[in-house]
């Protein structure tokens, strides 16, 4: 309860003890552990003044627990049995592991790779003094939208409850996408002018075996995707992701190239500073 009125009432939720886990208010979990069954506990836990939901930042509701009874979670034993259950092709734990271990590390050097062309483009754009119209931020900013809402969407969610949520209106969060729209839109800009001078050209090849790719994991609708995709518009499109995906490659080349001078200078001095000694 919060002031005498109810805002959170339920019966037979299933409730895992995590700590710190931050629903529905931090600290509540840490208040179940030690309960018996047919237990009841009272407490009162303040929400965060930076908590999400403005109308609660600050308040102390009031909770009322009954425990009607505690599970306890069993994992399975690590063993061949269990890796085999997981996939046939593992036979044994040690392929299991095995193959974790190089997802792990596929994972780590794509997100490593995924960083270096990030700090890449932002170097090279911070380099650059372009001047763009403002229209293009606010393309970027309308693009930033679309893709809040598709996400929101995939959620059962709306942009209107994602506000009211927030406490904001859609001018204030097309403010704060400002600056990263105008980020976007001149890295965007500097790609584009750098695979101009470069002459960074696609070929028909190169389209046909990226639209390949993007319909072979498909299940379904594979048809009408295969055909969206052959049309010139989605073409177009796909040839400019091409002509990025290239410009960024030759700039990452340059950086390690730059990279490997820079080490291999570094390295000559040591040496003529031991040989001068």
């Amino acid at each position: 309860n919060i002031e005498d009125k109810p805002f959170i009432n339920q019966k037979g939720v299933q409730y895992q003890v995590l700590h710190d886990l931050p629903f529905p208010v931090p600290g509540f979990a840490e208040q179940l552990p030690g309960m018996k069954r047919d237990e009841d506990k009272e407490f009162k836990l303040q929400f965060p003044l930076d908590y999400p939901r403005t109308e609660l930042a600050g308040k102390e509701p009031t909770f009322k627990v009954k425990v009607i009874e505690i599970k306890q979670e069993i994992l399975p034993e690590l063993n061949d049995e269990f890796a085999s259950q997981i996939n046939p092709d593992f036979k044994t734990l040690d392929l299991l592991r095995e193959q974790i271990s190089a997802n792990l590390r596929l994972r780590a050097e794509e997100r490593a790779r995924i960083d270096f062309e990030e700090r890449v483009i932002e170097a090279v754009a911070d380099l650059t003094q372009l001047e763009f119209p403002p229209i293009l931020v606010e393309m970027e900013i309308d693009r930033l939208l679309n893709e809040q809402l598709r996400y929101l969407q995939m959620g059962g969610g709306s942009l209107e409850a994602y506000l009211r949520n927030k406490n904001k209106t859609e001018a204030e969060l097309r403010e704060e996408l400002h600056p990263l729209a105008t980020k976007r839109a001149a890295q965007s800009l500097v790609l584009g002018k750098i695979a101009e001078e470069e002459k960074t050209e696609v070929s028909d090849a190169e389209i046909n075996a990226e639209i390949e790719s993007m319909t072979k994991g498909a299940t379904e609708n594979k048809d009408e995707l295969q055909k969206f995709l052959d049309s010139p518009q989605a073409r177009e499109s796909v040839k400019q992701l091409l002509i990025t995906r290239k410009t960024i490659q030759y700039l990452v080349e340059i950086a390690k190239g730059s990279e490997a001078e820079k080490g291999s200078k570094t390295d000559g001095e040591s040496e003529d500073s031991k040989n001068s000694m």
